[in-house]
C-alpha cells in the first residue's frame, strides 16, 4: 500500500491488483483502447441511488439524477441525447435490473481489457503483468530485463554511494563546523581531506595540539539507548550479525580506549544534535550553506530533476501578421531512450582537485557554477520553494525577489549535482564553472551508425508494434505508396515494418504506447518504499513495533484480532534494489530537458509557454518557425486536429499547467477555446466559472480566488469509501520567474547587459 492506495494484496492463492496501475485511463475508454467495441460503458443515475429508490420501477429518472454537469461537454452532450431518446420511447426504468446491468457491464469491460492486455503482453514479451509485477512501470522493467538487458551494463549503486569508506554523514560535518564556529577552533576531519585516524582508530574529528577528539554518534549505527529502548538483542536487517546492544557496546569500548590513550573526547549523539538544529535558527542557517557541507559526497538522486514547465508570458494577443503556434515533441521520452547517450557499468569517482575536465567525460558532477546575468532561458535546474526553478541568482530565486538583483557572485552562485551534459550546455550559454567537488565518470553507450544503444532494442520493438498497428496513413493507397512508406520509416528509424502486419489493431497500439511511455520511470523509484502488514498475533505486533530496523508510520486496528501496520525500513537499514538506477533516470530527464532547450534557445523571447515536451510560441513572417515532422523526436503541430494551418490568436496563462487559448479552426472556420488547469476537472459545471474569459480577467486584474465545489469519491484512512464535497480555489500563480508590467517575464536574477 501507498497511503490508503492498495497496490497489491494476496489472500491465500488470490491476488488483488489495481488495474489503474497498469493502464491509467477511464473505464469508458478501455473498449476503444483494446478494440472490443461490443462492450460500452452505459449511464446510471447515481444520485437516484438512495434507500427509498432501491425497488423503483417506472419512468426513467429525470436528467438531474445523472448529474450531467459533472461531465465534460462532449460526454454531457451524449448523455443528454441518450436520455431524451429514452424519454421519447417511454423507457421503463427498473432500478434493480439497471444497477445490476450497469455493474456487470463495468466488470465485463475491465475483465476483457485485463485479459487482452495480459494475452498481448505474453505473446510479445513472455511476461505476465499480473503474476510478475504490480504496476505498468514494474512490468516494463521486467520485460526489459528478461528480453533485452545484456550482462554487465547497468550497475546497482551501493546504498551509501561509492565513497562509503570515508563517507562522513552530512549531519556530522554540520556539527563539526558548528563546533569550530562556537569555539573558534580548527578541526581536522574528512570534509577537509582524508579520514582521520588516532591510535589506529578512525575518528570523526581531531585537534592535534590539544589531543582533542570529536565523535558524532549516529543513533542507528551506534545503538543509541534513548532512541532504541526495546528489542536491543534482535539481529538487524542490514547486518544480521549485529544488534543494537552490540553496536552500543562497541561504541563504548572505542570511547574508553581513546580516553585510556590520553585523548580528550567530545561526543554528540545524532538525536541531540537534531534537536539543537530544530531549536537554533542561527545554527541551522550557518550549517546549511557552509562550504564544507557543500563538499559532502555526491548524492546521485539530487541529479534527478523532473520536466521543465513554466509560463514565460501571462498574456499575449496576436498583432498584425503574428500567429501563435503550439508544437509538441512526438514521443519525447521514447526518443530519449532510443537515441540518448546512457551510462553503463560503475563510474570512476574523482574528488576535488583530481576531477577531470567535464568536456572529456560523461556522468554526474557536483559543482558550483556562476550563471550569466542576461540569459533569458537559464539552463540548470534548481529545487527552490518546493518547485523546479531555473534562475540566474540563488538569493533572488530563493526569496522570489521582484526587484533588480544586487547580489554578489558568491550569493548568485548555484551549487548542485547535475548530469555533465547539462552543465556543458550551461557553460556554452555563459555559465562559469567555479568549483568541482566530485565527478562520477561513466563509460557510455548510444545508438548511432547502426550500433545499438542501451534501450534501443526494446524501443524499436514497441515502435514497430505501435506503427504497424496504427494502420496505413491516409495518403498510402497504392502498393507503391505503401512500399515507400515502409522504406521511409526504415531509413529514419532503422525499423523494418512487416507489410502484412500493418493493420488497425487498437489493442496492440495501446500496449505499445504503454510500454514506450512507462518504461524508464522504474529506474528512478524511491528505494525505501513504505509497506503494509496485516498482523494477527500480539507477538508479531510487539516484534514489529520494537524492531530497531523499522519505522512505524501508522497502526490501524481492524477488529479484536487484526491490526494493519504501515511501516518502512530506516534509511540506514534499507538495501539497494536491483531494479533501480537513479543515474539512468537522471540522464533520461536531463536529455529530455536539453531537447526542449534546443527549441527555447532558438525562439528566445517568442516563447510564451513550455511544458516538458511542448512549446507555445509567437510566429512572425520574418522569423523562422520550428519545423515539424512525423517521426519520433520531431516536433508535431498540436493544433492539426483543428485543420491544417490552424493557429492561436489569444493566449493567457496563470502559471505552469494553467493556461487557456483561443484558436482559429480552419476546419470549422470558427474560433475554439481550450482551457487547462492542473488539479481541477473542467467539467460543464466548473467551466461555467473557470474559462478563457475568467482566467484572462484574473491574470490581467487579480481578484479573489474562484471557488469550485464538487463531489468526489475518496478513501478514508479506515479504508471506507465515501462521497465528500470538496472545495478547490483557483487563482493565478506565476512564481517561477519575475513578471513585468507588460506580462512578459525574465528569470530571477536577470540583469540586461549594458551595451
Amino acid at each position: 500500500m501507498r497511503g490508503t492506495k492498495l497496490i497489491s494484496m494476496t489472500v491465500g492463492n488470490i491476488k488483488f491488483l489495481d488495474s489503474l496501475n497498469y493502464f491509467p485511463m477511464a473505464l469508458s475508454k478501455l473498449p476503444d483502447a483494446f478494440g472490443f467495441s461490443e462492450f460500452k460503458k452505459g449511464h446510471f443515475p447515481h444520485l437516484f441511488n438512495t434507500v427509498e429508490n432501491q425497488n423503483y420501477v417506472g419512468v426513467i429518472p429525470s436528467i438531474e439524477f445523472y448529474d450531467p454537469n459533472s461531465l465534460k461537454e462532449e460526454n454531457r452532450k451524449n448523455l443528454l441525447e441518450w436520455h431524451s431518446k429514452r424519454i421519447a420511447e417511454n423507457y421503463v426504468f427498473d432500478f434493480q435490473k439497471e444497477i445490476i446491468s450497469y455493474c456487470m457491464s463495468d466488470v465485463d469491460i475491465l475483465t476483457q481489457a485485463c485479459l487482452k492486455f495480459r494475452q498481448l503482453l505474453l505473446e510479445e514479451t513472455s511476461v505476465c503483468p499480473f503474476m510478475e509485477a504490480t504496476t505498468i512501470a514494474s512490468t516494463c522493467n521486467k520485460v526489459y530485463r528478461r528480453n533485452f538487458l545484456e550482462s554487465n551494463t547497468i550497475g546497482i549503486i551501493p546504498k551509501r554511494g561509492y565513497r562509503w569508506q570515508d563517507n562522513q554523514s552530512t549531519i556530522a560535518i554540520k556539527w563539526l563546523v558548528w563546533e569550530e564556529k562556537q569555539r573558534n577552533i580548527h578541526i581536522k576531519h574528512a570534509a577537509r581531506g582524508k579520514e582521520v585516524r588516532v591510535g589506529g582508530v578512525k575518528v570523526d574529528g581531531y585537534i592535534e595540539e590539544t589531543k582533542e577528539i570529536f565523535e558524532f554518534e549516529g543513533c542507528y549505527y551506534h545503538g543509541c539507548p534513548r532512541c532504541f529502548t526495546h528489542q536491543r538483542d534482535v539481529p538487524l536487517h542490514d547486518t544480521p550479525s549485529e544488534t543494537m546492544n552490540l553496536r552500543y557496546e562497541a561504541t563504548v569500548a572505542k570511547k574508553e580506549r581513546l580516553r585510556s590513550l590520553g585523548y580528550n573526547l567530545n561526543e554528540m549523539w545524532e538525536c541531540e544534535f537534531k534537536h539543537l538544529v530544530t531549536e537554533n535558527k542561527e545554527l541551522r542557517e550557518y550549517t546549511e550553506n557552509h562550504p564544507l557541507v557543500l563538499q559532502t559526497p555526491l548524492d546521485p538522486r539530487k541529479a534527478f530533476y523532473g520536466g521543465r514547465t513554466g509560463n514565460i508570458s501571462e498574456y499575449h494577443k496576436t498583432q498584425d501578421d503574428e500567429k501563435i503556434k503550439y508544437v509538441d515533441v512526438c514521443s519525447l521520452y521514447p526518443w530519449v531512450c532510443k537515441y540518448g547517450q546512457f551510462p553503463v557499468g560503475h563510474p570512476t569517482v574523482y574528488v576535488g582537485d583530481e576531477c577531470p575536465s567535464i568536456t572529456t567525460v560523461s556522468g554526474l558532477v557536483k559543482c558550483t557554477v556562476l550563471p550569466p546575468r542576461d540569459l533569458l532561458h537559464p539552463v540548470l535546474p534548481q529545487k527552490m520553494n518546493n518547485k523546479l526553478m531555473f534562475v540566474l541568482c540563488r538569493e533572488c530565486g530563493e526569496n522570489l525577489n521582484s526587484e533588480e538583483c544586487v547580489h554578489s557572485d558568491e550569493e548568485r552562485a548555484l551549487t548542485g549535482t547535475w548530469v555533465i551534459a547539462e552543465v556543458n550546455k550551461a557553460i556554452e550559454k555563459g555559465y562559469k564553472l567555479i568549483k568541482m567537488y566530485e565527478v562520477w565518470s561513466y563509460e557510455t553507450i548510444q545508438f548511432e551508425n547502426n550500433v545499438s544503444g542501451l534501450f534501443t532494442s526494446m524501443m524499436n520493438k514497441f515502435i514497430k508494434i505501435k506503427q504497424e498497428s496504427s494502420d496505413w496513413p491516409a495518403n498510402c493507397r497504392t502498393q507503391e505508396e505503401k512500399n515507400q512508406y515502409i522504406e521511409r520509416f526504415f531509413e529514419r528509424e532503422n525499423v523494418k515494418m512487416d507489410f502484412l502486419q500493418i493493420i488497425d489493431n487498437p489493442g496492440l497500439r495501446s500496449l505499445a504506447k504503454l510500454m514506450l511511455n512507462s518504461f524508464w520511470g522504474k529506474f528512478g523509484q524511491r528505494q525505501n518504499q513504505s509497506r503494509t502488514s496485516i498482523i494477527n498475533t500480539p507477538a508479531e505486533f510487539f516484534g514489529m513495533m520494537s524492531n530497531p530496523s523499522l519505522i512505524i508510520n501508522t497502526v490501524l486496528p481492524v477488529n479484536e484480532t487484526t491490526i494493519i501496520v504501515n511501516w518502512e525500513y530506516r534509511e540506514e537499514a534499507s538495501e539497494s534494489l536491483s531494479t533501480v538506477n537513479v543515474v539512468i533516470a537522471a540522464f533520461v530527464t536531463t536529455l529530455a530537458r536539453l531537447k526542449l532547450y534546443s527549441y527555447l534557445e532558438k525562439l528566445e523571447d517568442r516563447v510564451l509557454y513550455y511544458d516538458t515536451d511542448s512549446v507555445i510560441y509567437v510566429s512572425r513572417p520574418e522569423a523562422l518557425d520550428i519545423p515539424t515532422g512525423e517521426f519520433i523526436g520531431d516536433m508535431t503541430d498540436e493544433l492539426e486536429k483543428e485543420g491544417s494551418g490552424s493557429y492561436i490568436t489569444e493566449f493567457v496563462s496563470g502559471g505552469p499547467k494553467n493556461y487557456a487559448y483561443k484558436v482559429w479552426s480552419t476546419k470549422d472556420q470558427d474560433f475554439k477555446i481550450t482551457c487547462k488547469v492542473k488539479g481541477i476537472s473542467l467539467n460543464h459545471s466548473a467551466s461555467q466559472k473557470i474559462n478563457f474569459n475568467s482566467i484572462k480577467r484574473m491574470v490581467l486584474n487579480p481578484g479573489d480566488p474562484i471557488q469550485i465545489i464538487s463531489k468526489q469519491i475518496r478513501r478514508t484512512k479506515e479504508h471506507e469509501i465515501i462521497t465528500k464535497e470538496t472545495v478547490k480555489k483557483y487563482e493565478p500563480k506565476s512564481t517561477k520567474r519575475k513578471f513585468l508590467s507588460d506580462h512578459s517575464s525574465v528569470p530571477f536574477g536577470y540583469k540586461k547587459s549594458k551595451m
